[in-house]
């Protein structure tokens, strides 16, 4: 039998990333359906689950993706839902490349941690511009390996994000809301890890203000597309000194995020019924930076 994706975006047009990076990966056959709102998903995953058969349910993934964070989670478990067996699919789900993204990030940090005997158990992280997909993803998992997290963002409902991120994982998460590079210094004084994970394009913090967070011992920064995110962090960082502080730039953390998917879909694909998220993919992360 053939290996099909069948991939669910709910935005206008699905992402030819992921469609690529699904050929690539080995299926033979991607699906595409775009504009896919929640209440269409349990009536298109019936007519996924029965034309093939018991045994086709080894040969069929499903894929979710999207801009809305929680519409594509929502979305994926009401997939889950819906299956029973013998007619359960695998599942992955990747959000406009949040879970793949954060994954990367935090074991970028981890892996920099390492080489100065630290862990992330413990820490204090400031996730800059926390309140997007990317941010809210990576405030999750570091919460959930024991970083007390603080969201900094210039929405005024941060605290709102913090609380649910809270909700989700556990963990000491708060939101703090920002104007300015000095008061984005101020929120993130006792951190020993930064992260940017911003709009493309817009500097959160610029060069000469990360030396002054002097508990800093890792910065990392998302945005490939210039400026960066954390002025004086170019993209091709990975792990170098700066001020004493350790920084990874956009493309170090890319090319680990590009293995993650990979992975993530390969994995899907040899499976029969799984169920693969965020915290798997941070599971994929570690395994690939081999942390």
């Amino acid at each position: 039998m053939k290996n099909i994706l069948i991939y669910f975006d709910m935005d206008k047009r699905p992402s030819p990333f992921d469609i690529l990076f699904a050929y690539d990966v080995g299926f033979d056959i991607v699906l595409p359906f775009s504009g896919v709102g929640v209440e269409e998903v349990k009536a298109l995953v019936q007519d996924a689950m029965f034309p093939r058969g018991p045994k086709g349910a080894k040969y069929t993934t499903l894929f979710f993706g999207g801009t809305d964070l929680d519409a594509v989670e929502k979305m994926a478990e009401k997939a889950r839902k819906t299956m029973f067996p013998p007619f359960q699919l695998s599942i992955a789900l990747d959000p406009k490349g949040a879970y793949t993204t954060s994954a990367a990030i935090v074991a970028k940090v981890l892996e920099a941690l390492s080489t100065k005997g630290e862990t992330l158990e413990g820490k204090r992280a400031a996730v800059l511009g926390g309140g997007g997909r990317v941010g809210r993803v990576t405030s999750r998992i570091l919460a959930r390996e024991g970083v007390e997290v603080t969201i900094v963002d210039i929405a005024e409902e941060v605290g709102k994000i913090a609380e649910r991120v809270s909700e989700k994982v556990g963990g000491k998460v708060r939101g703090v809301r920002v104007t300015s590079p000095e008061e984005i210094v101020s929120a993130a004084k006792d951190c020993e890890i930064v992260i940017a994970t911003g709009p493309a394009g817009v500097e959160l913090l610029p060069e000469g203000f990360l030396p002054k967070l002097e508990k800093c011992l890792v910065a990392a920064d998302v945005n490939a597309v210039p400026p960066a995110g954390i002025g004086g962090i170019k993209a091709k960082y990975d792990k170098k000194e700066k001020e004493g502080i350790l920084t990874i730039g956009a493309l170090a953390i890319g090319d680990l995020r590009n293995k993650i998917e990979a992975k993530m879909l390969r994995t899907a694909m040899e499976s029969e019924g799984a169920f693969l998220g965020y915290a798997d993919t941070f599971e994929f992360a570690k395994e690939l930076a081999e942390i």
